[in-house]
């Protein structure tokens, strides 16, 4: 009984300095991890700031773009239909065939790079 007691005693003794060094193990290394961590959510972060204001300017852009085409064609529409005295079908084939060829050219430019 007294040598069981001993080797609990012992093995108690084993685990606490095992739970004491593990402690300071961890109470050591954990702020470093954690600082880590924090810095590199950080620049996580700035990138997807920086991702999002750049996507966000992209897209007015198009945007923009897009408007100025959409008044463009409106124009020729007009130009073609009152000034030149084309009927409307025809118009709006010629315009459509025009948009057409660009939009080809465009996606043959983007597979050549």
């Amino acid at each position: 009984m007294v040598e069981h007691e001993e080797e609990q005693g012992f093995m108690s003794k084993i685990k606490d300095g095992l739970s004491a060094v593990s402690h300071v193990v961890s109470a050591s290394i954990v702020p470093h991890i954690e600082e880590g961590a924090r810095k590199v959510m950080k620049n996580i972060d700035d990138r997807i700031i920086i991702i999002e204001n750049r996507i966000i300017k992209k897209i007015s852009s198009l945007l923009i773009i897009g408007l100025g085409g959409m008044f463009l064609t409106f124009a020729l529409l007009f130009f073609l239909t009152e000034y030149l005295g084309w009927s409307n079908a025809l118009a709006f084939f010629s315009i459509g065939i025009i948009i057409f060829v660009v939009g080809l050219i465009l996606k043959l430019g983007e597979k050549n790079k």
